[in-house]
Formats: C-alpha cells, structure tokens, sequence
C-alpha cells in the first residue's frame, strides 16, 4: 500500500493509500498534531461528541453530474482526522474508561474500489492498521454500527450531554441555521437516537462555536502550506500576463490559468475560477467564462489553487490591450488605495466591521475627489457598498460561519482574512478632449495573515500595481 507522507508515499504491498489521509504537510507530525486537535476540542467541551463525514463523493447524490473535487471531506472532520473520504464518523468521548476516540468506516469492498480507488475499511487488517497508524484513533469500528455504540455510549455517562456540529448563526435572536447539508441531516439522526433511550431535554449542543475558535487560527504547516498556494497561484498568473495575446475569448484565459495552476498541484483549485471581460465583471460571481474579450476592456480575474487542505484566493483585473486607459487607470489605483488601507489597518483586536467601514470610506473619498471632482460620472447598481472587504480562509475558501458572525468578533492572531475592494458600474469621462464610457468591474484582493502588530501579505508575490501588470503584459511570450 501507499500512504501519502510528508509530499512523498510511503510503499507497503499494492494498495494505494496516497489521497485518503491528508498529512497537512506535518509528515511524521501529523498523527500528534490531529491528536491533539481532538485533545483541545475534548478539554474544552468535556462531554460525548460526534461529527460526520460527507455521506458521498462527488456526483454519487446527484447521478447525472460529477464534480472536480479531489478534496471533498467535510472541513470539521478533515481538520480533526486528516482523513479524506465518504461515510466516516468521529466520535469523542473525553474521559472514557474505554477509548475516548473512535473512528467509523464503512466494511472493505473491493467491487467498489475498483472504481473508486481504495479506500479505509474494517474488515482488512492491513487497512485497520494502516488508519490507526496515521491518525493515532486506535479505534476503528464499522459505521454500520455506529447507532448501538452511541447509545451505549451515551448511556454510560453520568453527564448526560452530547454534542454535535451544525452551522447556524451564533447572533442572539437571530438564529439562521443551514438545514440543507449532511450536518443538519446528522443532526437530526442523533436526535432521533436520544429520543431511543429517553435522553432529557435540551442535552444536544452545537460545538460549532468552540470547533470554529480552534480551527480558524492557523498553525505553522497551515500558513507553509498557504504560502505554496500563493506561490503556485503568483507564478500561474504571471504567466498568464505574459501569454495574455494569445487569448481573445474568456475561456481561453481560464484554461491557461487553470491548467498552469493544476500543473503545480494535486489538490485542485480553491473554487472554480471567474475571468469577466467588459460589463461581465459587474457581475460578482460571473463563472459563464465564454464571452468574447474586447481589445479595450478590463478583465476581472478571481483564481486560486489549494495546497493540502489550504487556498489561494487571489483577485485581479487587467487591461486586455496590456495597458490601462486613463480612466481605467484611475479607478483601479482607487480601487488599490483603498486595499492599501484596509492592509494598513488589519491586525488583531480589529475587527471587519472596522475594515468595511474604513474601506468603502477610503473607495468613496477617492471617488469623489479624483474621479467626480474631476468631472467623472458613475451609475453604480448598489449603494455604498457592493460586498464585505473581507472573509475568513482556512480549511474552507470562505471559513468561518456561514452567516459571518465573526465579523463583529475582534480578530485573532493566525486568522487569515482576504482584502478585497471592488468597484462596479457604469463610467463616463472626458479627459483630455477624449471620452471614455465603459461598463467596469474592478477587484484587487490579497490574502492577510493576522499579527499581534498588523499583518502579514501572503499575497504580496503575485503582482497588482498598474507599472507591474503593464510591464509582464509587454514581454513577449514564453516559447
């Protein structure tokens, strides 16, 4: 067998293992750091808990798509196990005479491994040892039994609470909840089987918020494996500039990009890609990528590959004719301004509420004063503020809550965060005895890592001032 290990496999016999557990570039590390995830997680709840995997892989709910999706494991128990595949559960059960680990997986089936790659499973020693070696749970179970283990379980305690995980808003008197997705579904089983053996009421609770608190700050092989992705997305981009005259359709942009970064990396983009020529980059989250691109237009482009379990998100917009128009010019150092300030103010202790006051503040300051007083015209279809300047970046492109609570909370050192201000609408200008009207959608954006004393620009390779993008949108293409 295989085993993926610090970049490199590790051989036992014939079976490949590469892919299931995901070291987060720890290698021999990693078995203590998901134990000791699981040791933070158990100290502070100090009750019985279980988290489910995702029940199926990509295209097995819906049989007539299948998506690209090399990492699918729910984020809560990918970032506790490091374990990457369908229909696992984890249970936890802090202070046990018995294990206080368990780790559900479905019986071998060699018939659907040889369509789906091998996976975990009990009933194959070899495999059993395998998983134990690699997460350090020294108990493995069949999945099939997971309801009578968890009554019994739960019977035993004398502190008749359970908790499980679930996303919902954590704003008194508004409590919006995601019912939509497996954890809910998980959710509602686990009710189901406290109802079994008369649990009282109001023993199930959300350890979404305590999960959230552990998981968000960064630890070291998180932010090494963030600065890969940078890199790997940094050096795709560049050379998408310089092949930029290649390209006269949006597609064509995404395919080169695309494949440069996927080139680099085995774990797949952090989401699917927007390339938006003209009036298409007004639309936010435009993925059509097939219109035409006009020689005078800017191009919005919003990109980014993993590495491990960590992502790139990374905003730019350039000139198609490899340089920026007056007006264009303009508005995109306006655009950056703005992003400047909010890197300027990030640190710990502030929060995003404080970064989207101040950045839409700067965005419409230089608005008016180097755009309208100069006799610009604008027609935006918002008021103020188009979205957030920033969210959350971990195990998820977008981490965190669903609801973005976080963003009243001040923030924490480790926290990653995205910068992105953007400007979209209509312009107008005559500058100069030429008019320039054109549809615009203009974003910048970088990804922060959180300091007691500021930030740190993890982004700070890929390049975004107007001098640098002309500059590799000018040397002629690499043969």
């Amino acid at each position: 067998m295989h085993v993926k290990s610090s970049g490199r496999e590790v051989k036992k016999g014939k079976k490949i293992y590469s892919g299931i557990f995901r070291d987060g570039g720890a290698g021999a590390r990693a078995k203590s750091r998901f134990r000791e995830r699981r040791r933070k997680l158990m100290k502070r709840e100090n009750q019985l808990m279980v988290l489910t995997g995702v029940p199926y892989g990509p295209g097995q709910e819906t049989t007539w798509t299948y998506a690209y999706s090399p990492t699918y494991q729910e984020p809560a128990v990918m970032y506790l196990t490091g374990v990457n595949q369908s229909e696992v559960i984890l249970m936890l059960d802090p202070g046990s005479k018995e294990s206080d680990e368990i780790l559900f997986v479905k019986k071998k089936d060699p018939r659907k491994e040889f369509w789906d790659g091998v996976r975990f499973g009990v009933g194959d020693p070899a495999s059993i040892r395998e998983v134990k070696r690699v997460t350090g749970i020294k108990d493995v179970q069949d999945i099939d039994d997971f309801d009578e283990i968890f009554k019994k379980r739960f019977a035993r305690r004398k502190k008749k609470q359970v908790g499980t995980f679930w996303l919902e808003s954590t704003r008194a008197g508004n409590r919006r909840t995601i019912k939509t997705d497996h954890n809910w579904k998980f959710k509602k089983r686990i009710e189901g089987l406290l109802k079994k053996v008369k649990a009282p009421k109001g023993c199930l609770s959300n350890i979404m918020q305590s999960h959230f608190e552990l998981r968000l700050p960064l630890d070291a092989y998180d932010i090494a494996n963030t600065l890969k992705a940078q890199t790997i997305t940094g050096k795709a981009f560049k050379e998408a500039l310089r092949n930029f005259k290649l390209f006269d359709k949006e597609y064509q942009v995404q395919g080169f990009l695309e494949g440069q970064m996927l080139m680099n990396s085995p774990y797949g983009l952090s989401f699917p890609g927007i390339i938006a020529a003209g009036h298409n980059a007004t639309v936010l989250h435009y993925m059509k990528n097939d219109d035409p691109i006009g020689k005078g237009e800017l191009v919005l482009l919003d990109f980014g590959v993993r590495w491990m379990t960590m992502h790139a998100d990374i905003s730019r917009t350039i000139p198609a004719s490899g340089k920026f128009n007056p007006m264009q010019k303009t508005l995109y150092e306006i655009v950056l301004e703005a992003q400047l300030a909010v890197e300027k103010k990030a640190r710990a202790g502030v929060t995003i509420v404080e970064l989207n006051d101040l950045c839409w503040g700067t965005l419409q300051k230089g608005l008016d004063e180097k755009f309208h007083h100069l006799g610009g015209k604008s027609k935006m279809a918002y008021k103020g503020r188009p979205h957030g300047v920033s969210h959350l970046i971990g195990e998820q492109e977008h981490d965190g809550d669903p609801f973005r609570d976080y963003g009243i909370e001040p923030m924490r050192p480790g926290w990653l965060i995205s910068n992105e201000p953007g400007l979209y609408g209509k312009f107008r200008w005559k500058h100069k005895g030429k008019v320039y009207d054109e549809e615009i959608g203009i974003r910048i954006e970088d990804n922060l890592l959180i300091t007691k004393t500021g930030c740190a620009n993890l982004s700070k390779g890929i390049p975004k001032r107007v001098n640098e993008i002309e500059r590799l949108m000018a040397r002629p293409r690499r043969k």
